[in-house]
């Protein structure tokens, strides 16, 4: 895949769902006040694995770049820190391998 490729409207939205799930969910969560308990099950076990798996399948049905699977985890690791404690920094592996592994299901 060329580099000019990446930079397409397809990009920008996973840019934007990304974001949405990496700040704007655990801001949601900080706003409801929840515990850490509901935090680590609705936001990273939750919502965030549900959108890896769903990104990795999507990604791989519509024959996308391995590339763009890296926006998620990489704006996670840069936003963990300001909703969660450090040990949310493992989630990022979880989330990279869940969406590669959901990726790989779709290829031939």
């Amino acid at each position: 895949m060329k580099v000019k490729g990446l930079f397409t409207i397809n990009t920008l939205w996973y840019v934007a769902f990304g974001a949405l799930f990496a700040f704007i969910v655990p801001i949601i969560g900080a706003t409801l006040d929840l515990n850490d308990i509901m935090k680590v099950g609705f936001i990273l076990l939750g919502a965030n694995v549900i959108y890896s798996i769903v990104l990795g399948l999507y990604a791989g049905a519509k024959r996308m770049s391995w590339i763009i699977l890296l926006i998620f985890p990489v704006l996670f690791l840069i936003g963990y820190r300001y909703f969660f404690d450090n040990y949310a920094l493992y989630f990022t592996l979880v989330y990279l391998v869940l969406t590669y592994l959901s990726y790989g299901i779709t290829k031939d």
